[in-house]
């Protein structure tokens, strides 16, 4: 039965007696305990139940708070998750807990205490229920009309002065929260120290708010737990070995990582056993849970001028609850500690300025100089020297300076410096290359400020030397892929003119296989040549851009693979006179999962690369080899190798050695396809014996 009753009066004189008697005691309480006591009382003198409870709604409304209770045991749970179903509005009488589908709340809680039916009696004040009386009875009950009323009343009379504590409470702590933020400024602007204004945020926290206090901040992009403090610093000790035998794990799905990564706050109202439970990463982390006996929570960010740069987590203990009013003191903390953070930090960051200086200098390659022209003296900093690969006490001569330019850009250099000086300009800009005594080129970027006399001549002049190699090399990489895009678009052009062609002729291949009579000989070139045309179509195809693979990766013997390439290739190397040869019987067939066709294309690159690079009588040997779960495909030439400067430029697009053949192309898609297929092509350090490629393809299956 659910129904909403009016608060009208009893019928009982003696429970009207009793509540006019008492309404003057409950109104004038003078705190919650004592407040909740005398409700407990009066409920047990109006109604006689087995048990009783004084329930409140969390702050963050996804389930209830036991404020008091009398009857139950001490195991009986002080929170309460609602787990989607709603709390009822109005009197609620459930005839046995067991079964009715109705209660919000696990029934083996009940059944362990015992209590078979209750009533429940909600708070209504100003249209509003955010409470409720609760009586309980350990065997089967039948409620009056005149219970209800009793019942309710009591209720809407708690209601009133729970409320009236409420709003002198508020009072107090809107008084205190401004002496709270007035102390807190005042404390936090008195250091410009990092660490001292961070310890000092901890300690006025657990003084005013929470009894733990923990500080994040932000140190290369990633939360770092800088301090913590207790009400109690007895606890410090414990709070030290708790973080060394469980560190905590940030997420960014909860708790310290979350807030800090939306720079929203976060607040657990009632902290429950399931969380606990949750949280515990063996029985006795589960244990010291409890001896810390949590009980609420907030997180709150540091945030300064829209940038988050650390978190404060408030954790409150043995039954104290945070809410929304203290959620906006963190927030109001939390702001005034972030500024005075940022301004320690900016303290700290001026006091090392001129030592990050020097190291910056170093690390960005630059190096300084001045040169006096009136009085011919020149100077360069110790970096100026280093970045030329100069000794320390090396003379800085302007003829010593000017044998620093390489040779190709000394003169212009040395006319474009003369020509800034001798015209009314200010600065002077201007690159040039370098040769560093162990044969290094390095792009060099010169800037000077001028210093003139009434007459506009130049008298001095000072500048930086910074070097500016990666950036060149950015921009040829740069240059590099604009061509090979416009080769690809002038690829795709040509591919589109091939593909008719080629489509006739695997055409006409597949008539010429079925003309009646054709010697075998002649079929077995027919067929080798068909599949050639097709892997060239499908080549074709992928540079038009227009075709994927339709196909999945299938089982592939390597062994098959290679042997096909070799015979594609046997009758151009013997016209070279050079001997092709593999190791490896098919009987002994390695299986890898890969798009057959594209692998081939790996092999057939690698196999013509040896072909060109090999003189007449050399040798080409292939093998494919297992190493646990990889296969290695090996090509081996007995060519004149390749040099330490090309091998480096090897797999970059366009990068030849071939002067009249060649695009420079064939490795560069050679990489790419193994990469595609999980894999890596390298090769050996042979020196000028020969060159090794080694392709390594993972085994997979299905």
């Amino acid at each position: 039965m659910n129904e909403m009753l009016s608060p009208s009066l009893p019928d009982r004189p003696e429970a009207l007696s009793i509540l006019i008697k008492a309404s003057s005691l409950v109104l004038h309480a003078g705190s919650e305990e004592i407040l909740l006591a005398k409700i407990l009382d009066l409920a047990s003198n109006l109604l006689v139940a087995d048990a009783y409870g004084i329930w409140r709604e969390s702050e963050d409304r996804l389930g209830w708070r036991v404020l008091a209770h009398r009857g139950l045991s001490g195991a009986y749970p002080k929170t309460f998750l609602l787990d989607g179903k709603t709390f009822p509005g109005g009197v609620w009488v459930v005839g046995d807990m067991a079964t009715d589908e109705r209660v919000p709340f696990h029934p083996s809680i009940y059944e362990r205490e015992g209590i078979s039916s209750a009533m429940i009696v909600p708070w209504v004040l100003d249209s509003t229920s955010n409470g409720a009386m609760v009586y309980y009875w350990r065997s089967a009950r039948q409620f009056s009309p005149d219970d209800t009323r009793c019942a309710l009343a009591l209720s809407n009379l708690s209601a009133s002065a729970l409320n009236r504590l409420e709003l002198n409470e508020q009072n107090r702590r809107e008084k205190q929260r401004l002496s709270f933020l007035a102390e807190a400024s005042a404390m936090l602007a008195s250091s410009l120290d990092y660490e001292s204004t961070l310890e000092r945020v901890a300690r006025l926290v657990v003084s005013h708010m929470a009894e733990w206090c923990t500080v994040h901040v932000a140190e290369n992009g990633r939360l770092a737990r800088l301090v913590v403090a207790h009400a109690d610093p007895g606890m410090a000790g414990f709070a030290e070995e708790y973080e060394r035998r469980y560190p905590e794990q940030i997420e960014t799905d909860r708790g310290v990582g979350k807030v800090f990564s939306t720079g929203t706050p976060e607040i657990v109202s009632s902290i429950t056993e399931e969380m606990l439970d949750a949280a515990a990463q063996d029985d006795e982390h589960r244990h010291l849970l409890q001896q810390l006996q949590l009980s609420s929570s907030i997180v709150v960010p540091l945030k300064s001028r829209e940038k988050t740069l650390g978190v404060i987590r408030l954790l409150a203990t043995k039954g104290r609850y945070f809410g929304d009013r203290d959620v906006e003191l963190a927030l109001d903390l939390a702001q005034r500690a972030a500024v005075a953070i940022e301004n320690a930090q900016l303290h700290h960051a001026l006091l090392e300025q001129a030592a990050e200086l020097k190291l910056s200098h170093a690390a960005a390659k630059m190096g300084s100089w001045t040169w006096d022209l009136e009085n011919g003296r020149l100077s360069w900093s110790s970096e100026f020297k280093a970045l030329h690969g100069l000794r320390e006490d090396a003379e800085p001569t302007g003829e010593a300076g000017y044998e620093l330019v390489h040779p190709e850009d000394r003169e212009l250099a040395h006319q474009a410096f003369w020509a800034t000086l001798q015209s009314s300009a200010s600065v002077f800009n201007s690159e040039h290359r370098t040769i560093t005594p162990d044969g290094r080129i390095l792009w060099l970027q010169v800037r000077g400020r001028i210093r003139r006399n009434q007459s506009g001549k130049a008298t001095w002049i000072a500048g930086l030397i910074i070097d500016v190699t990666e950036s060149r090399m950015a921009e040829q990489a740069l240059r590099r892929a604009e061509k090979l895009a416009a080769a690809g678009r002038l690829a795709a052009t040509v591919a589109h003119e091939v593909n008719n062609p080629l489509e006739a002729l695997v055409n006409a291949i597949y008539l010429a296989q079925h003309v009646e009579g054709l010697p075998q000989e002649a079929a077995d070139h027919l067929c080798l040549a068909d599949s050639e045309l097709r892997r060239m179509t499908h080549i074709v195809r992928q540079t038009l851009g227009f075709y994927r693979e339709s196909t999945l990766p299938q089982s592939t013997g390597i062994l098959q693979l290679v042997s096909e390439v070799l015979d594609l290739y046997r009758s151009r190397s013997n016209t070279r006179g050079l001997t092709l040869r593999t190791s490896g019987n098919l009987a002994d067939e390695l299986f890898v999962t890969v798009i057959a066709g594209e692998i081939k294309q790996v092999v057939a690159n690698l196999v013509a690369n040896a072909i060109d690079a090999t003189p007449p009588g050399g040798l080409i040997e292939t093998s494919v080899l297992r190493f646990e779960d990889t296969v290695e495909i090996v090509v081996m030439d007995t060519g004149s190798g390749i040099s330490e400067g090309n091998r480096k430029h090897l797999f970059e697009p366009f990068f030849t050695t071939k002067s009249d053949v060649g695009t420079g192309l064939g490795l560069w898609v050679s990489k790419g396809i193994v990469e595609k297929h999980g894999g890596s092509i390298v090769i050996d350090d042979a020196g000028e014996q020969g060159t090794t490629f080694r392709v390594r393809l993972p085994i997979r299956t299905g």
